[in-house]
């Protein structure tokens, strides 16, 4: 398998700054999941609504974040979403936001685990995902 690499923009809003215009250190939860939800979009597994749908889950079991340099209101970053391990019974994304000037703003890796709607114990990946990271 080839590494996957997706890019998402976002925009950081007046509400999610704080006095100084800096954005707050949480909100980059919210940048990664929408990053990663769209990334798992494009690989054609629909939304998370639409795998639960399905019969699979996708909790957040870990989460590691490293800040470099505070984003501030009204920048635009890339959040650059990497997939560069197999897909078991969990995903490992790593992750580079970057500001307009391409300095890194933030690193971070999330691993979601996949498991039964119906009994909430692990499960194999949704087939169209392992079929499209397969591809790569």
């Amino acid at each position: 398998m080839l590494p996957y690499h997706y890019e998402h923009t976002v925009r950081v809003r007046y509400a999610e700054t704080d006095q100084m215009g800096v954005c707050w250190h949480g909100n980059y939860l919210l940048y990664l999941e929408e990053a990663r939800g769209e990334a798992l979009r494009h690989l054609g597994c629909g939304s998370y609504a639409e795998m639960e749908a399905a019969g699979v889950m996708t909790p957040l079991v870990d989460v590691h974040l490293r800040y470099h340099r505070p984003a501030l209101y009204d920048e635009v970053l890339t959040v650059h979403v990497f997939v560069e391990e197999p897909v078991r019974a969990t995903i490992h994304f790593r992750y580079d936001v970057r500001n307009a000037a391409g300095e890194s703003v933030l690193e971070g890796t999330t691993d979601l685990a996949f498991i039964s709607s119906e009994t909430h114990q692990p499960c194999r990946p949704p087939l169209a995902l392992r079929q499209a990271l397969a591809a790569r």
